[in-house]
């Protein structure tokens, strides 16, 4: 890796990390600070019992909500946290890749005495740096707005941090094959599609597997299978096989992008 192209990358999109970190914990502490109005009502508990049990697992609740991490494992982490995570994913790992071979800029670069190999490195640790970056914001951020404005919130703090690092490391999976089609894949626009396609197509299997049992095998299908966020907050989750997994499978990803671009005919 190139620490001095690594600095200078993550500076330039340092803008769009916290845009995406601090709108993500905008979303949370709104999440957080309506959840009171409601926590001693059975209401949406009431609403859920009524509810096909496929419905509410599409809606994020596979238990009812007890405290505000049921809450927020079924309203955010749901829906808005994969939409936001994957929106950043996708643009920014076309970006750092086909964006600068269509823009012509990449010639720039592969001119400077830095190989192909570190380039392509440097450019995944940027992608994934603000994954992280954006789950430790969201992270920190969300239990510092429980502890401030939930009192006796119920909510396991390990729990939540575990469900948080399983999020980090799906995004680091989707990053990783977002990456290999912007290191691979001739034009930035067709880098873009594929990435995206991908995303909403594991996305649609998650939700049609989870609507009835008659396609529950289309869950065996997707990556977002794995992060069951009410689950994981109640400790119910598989969470150190499920991040292992993950990590491996982004490392092979990445590893497959990185080698690809050293290889690819560039047309510069």
């Amino acid at each position: 890796m190139n620490w001095a192209l690594y600095f200078n990358e993550l500076k330039s999109n340092a803008k769009t990390i916290s845009s995406y970190a601090f709108g993500m914990l905008f979303y949370l502490w709104l999440f957080i600070w309506i959840y009171p109005s409601f926590a001693g009502s059975q209401a949406l508990n009431n609403l859920l019992r009524q509810m096909p049990q496929g419905l509410m697992k599409v809606l994020g609740y596979t238990v009812g909500v007890t405290h505000i991490g049921d809450f927020l494992g079924g309203e955010f982490y749901s829906l808005l946290y994969l939409i936001i995570m994957s929106v950043y994913t996708v643009f920014v790992a076309t970006k750092l890749v086909a964006h600068l071979v269509d823009t012509g800029s990449m010639a720039y670069l592969l001119a400077s005495p830095v190989s192909r190999t570190k380039i392509a490195t440097t450019q995944a640790a940027v992608l994934t740096s603000g994954v992280l970056a954006i789950g430790v914001v969201s992270t920190v951020g969300a239990l510092l707005g429980v502890h401030w404005l939930v009192h006796h919130s119920g909510m396991n703090d390990t729990h939540f941090v575990q469900m948080n690092i399983v999020g980090v490391l799906l995004f680091a999976v989707v990053s990783g094959y977002c990456f290999l089609f912007s290191c691979l894949v001739r034009d930035e626009r067709t880098a873009l599609g594929l990435s995206a396609l991908l995303t909403i197509v594991f996305y649609g299997l998650h939700t049609v597997g989870d609507l009835t049992t008659k396609f529950d095998w289309m869950n065996h299908l997707t990556l977002f299978n794995v992060f069951d966020p009410q689950n994981l907050i109640r400790g119910q989750g598989h969470f150190v096989a499920d991040s292992v997994s993950l990590a491996a499978a982004s490392v092979v990803l990445f590893g497959i992008a990185i080698a690809g671009f050293r290889r690819r005919q560039l047309p510069l």
